[in-house]
């Protein structure tokens, strides 16, 4: 019977995910998760908030659902319970069309899964949440190592589909008037997918201009000081260009503007009356999904400088800095260099947040560290209280009723009736810190908030790592003494500058008699990559991409320039924060 019921517990764990495949809508409410220990004396508070939570999710409700997740203290579960918290929270993240905040969540659920025959059915989770992402490398990586022999057939057969799925995506786009052999033999075994494009049968067909480059930036508007400051710093990579045959080459810039529609505008008269040839842009990684089917309807490139770099799609080249390069080289700073092994996370609730904090977990993991405490918090938040006091045990006081009894009658021993200074230790619960260093994947001027409600919590002893966007004087002048050691990576270094960021850098400066940044930087290096591969005169679109993909060691504004993956690849140093400034950390 207990067998029996475990069976039927694991087909739910798949059938939840899995929503639009025959026979799940006549099993009961999708229970979601693993089933925790046998206990007596009746059904325990957890299960049946999770049951109140699933029924949200089985009707649609996920801001509700995640609402109620996010009340329930997670460090003080059980292993079992944990597991089945984070399978839920991915499920409803995955039918948010959220599968970046998805991935994060199954990963959890199978850290603490304590059930192996269990295992398979986390992974399809997870493996079905890297291809709703656009990760199909990694979502093979994960499929493959799912042990189907225990199975029932109908979930084999769903995990045999998903491996399909994953292999022809990785394979190439196929013939659109070829249905997929599986679709008519077994369904689709995902919940919600991310909105892909529908087969293209007609590609544009117009002239192109191979002498021309077009510029797709906000110029006027609410970041026109931003698109301008990208502009000047492509201008200045063709004019500076020694090359002869770079003096043809004509740039030419049409103003986007702020809404997705005037980005496609923009697009549109760029490929059809410009011509040209690629485009460097856009700026936001908001407007990325909203360009990619025109993008692949005139098969243009797009050199994207925007921060965040959304899925791998063949037409966007990514010139940010690499979220991956930014997290490896912290990650191993942190673990081999200063020896922590446990890790608490904080990110923004958006999808470079998200980005962030899931390839810095997944460097953790590969370096074999722990993350302890995780949170994503509203990206218009002040007050990082709650975000802060979530991590460190503070903020469910009910799961610790004995401590804060013992607090009262402390008070009540002592005759103590006002919280005051001196007093506050016998109202304030103690943190519970169970991790050596926070990384904050958000802007320094957040980092700079969250940092001292640490502090405030008094949270002592903690090394502070975070992002490449914390290489502003925000960060110092808003943590102050308190983020005294804290480090992160850096693609301009001006501090010990390579050669090539020397000449750019005074190149910059005497052209505009100012001094250039991060993005003025990025935005030379997707020109540079530009002028180069142009060098070789692509006579078609397609050619054009297929010689920028794999470029390697070309000099730019940031040092060495490698393009991996549709994304540029650097070497980044570090800077660590000391007496109130910043310097170069050197290699690990």
């Amino acid at each position: 019977m207990i067998e029996m019921a475990q069976h039927w517990r694991k087909a739910l764990i798949l059938c939840a995910s899995i929503l639009a495949i025959p026979g799940c809508a006549t099993l009961p409410a999708p229970r979601s998760g693993l089933p925790p220990p046998q206990r007596s004396g009746g059904e325990s508070s957890f299960e049946s908030e999770i049951k109140r939570i699933q029924g949200m999710y089985s009707r649609g409700e996920y801001a509700r659902a995640i609402e109620s997740l996010n009340r329930i203290h997670e460090p003080e579960l059980r292993n079992s319970e944990k597991t089945e918290y984070w399978n839920l929270k991915g499920l409803v993240r995955l039918a948010e069309k959220n599968p970046a905040s998805a991935i994060i969540n199954f990963r959890r659920a199978l850290q603490f899964n304590p059930f192996p025959d269990h295992q398979p059915y986390y992974q399809f989770n997870l493996a079905t949440a890297y291809i709703d992402a656009g990760k199909a490398s990694e979502s093979k990586k994960v499929a493959d190592t799912i042990q189907v022999d225990e199975m029932g057939s109908a979930d084999r057969k769903k995990v045999l589909a998903l491996r399909e799925r994953v292999n022809k995506t990785l394979s190439g786009p196929r013939d659109p008037q070829s249905p997929s052999e599986a679709s008519a033999a077994t369904p689709t075994p995902v919940v919600v997918t991310t909105p892909t494009p529908a087969p293209v049968r007609e590609l544009y067909s117009g002239p192109v201009n191979r002498k021309r480059i077009g510029i797709l930036l906000p110029l006027s508007g609410k970041y026109e000081n931003f698109g301008k400051r990208v502009q000047r710093a492509v201008e200045l990579a063709f004019q500076a260009s020694t090359d002869d045959q770079s003096k043809s080459f004509e740039l030419i810039p049409v103003d986007s503007g702020d809404s997705a529609e005037s980005h496609e505008v923009a697009l549109k008269k760029l490929v059809e009356e410009q011509e040209v040839i690629a485009v460097i842009g856009p700026l936001l990684g908001k407007h990325l999904d909203s360009l990619r089917n025109k993008a692949a309807f005139y098969q243009i490139p797009l050199i994207s400088v925007a921060q965040v770099q959304g899925d791998a799609d063949p037409q966007i080249f990514s010139c940010s800095i690499s979220i991956q390069d930014q997290a490896a080289k912290i990650a191993k700073y942190a673990v081999q260099t200063l020896g922590i092994t446990r890790f608490a996370i904080l990110g923004p609730d958006n999808k470079a947040g998200e980005e962030m904090a899931l390839a810095f977990w997944t460097e953790l993991e590969r370096l074999n560290a722990e993350v302890r405490a995780f949170e994503l918090y509203d990206p218009d938040l002040t007050d990082f209280r709650e975000p802060v006091d979530k991590t460190l045990g503070l903020f469910y006081t009910e799961t610790r009723a004995k401590e804060v009894q013992e607090l009262a009658e402390k008070r009540k021993e002592l005759n103590i009736t006002r919280k005051t200074m001196k007093t506050q230790q016998y109202f304030n619960l103690p943190p519970l810190v169970d991790f050596e260093a926070v990384f904050i994947a958000d802007e320094a001027r957040t980092a700079g908030q969250v940092i001292p409600t640490y502090a405030y919590r008094d949270a002592k002893g903690l090394k502070y790592l975070g992002i490449s966007s914390w290489n502003s004087p925000q960060l110092i002048q808003r943590a102050g003494d308190l983020v005294e050691g804290a480090a992160f990576p850096v693609a301009f270094n001006t501090l010990n500058p390579p050669e090539e960021t020397k000449q750019f850098y005074d190149l910059f400066h005497r052209t505009h008699s100012s001094y250039p940044g991060e993005l003025e930087a990025v935005a030379f290096d997707a020109a540079t990559l530009v002028l180069e591969t142009l060098k070789e005169s692509p006579g078609t679109r397609s050619e054009f991409t297929s010689r920028l993909e794999g470029r390697k060691n070309v000099p730019g504004a940031t040092g060495s320039l490698n393009v991996v993956d549709h994304r540029c690849s650097r070497n980044l140093d570090l800077y660590k924060v000391k007496k109130g400034a910043f310097e170069p950390v050197g290699e690990p």
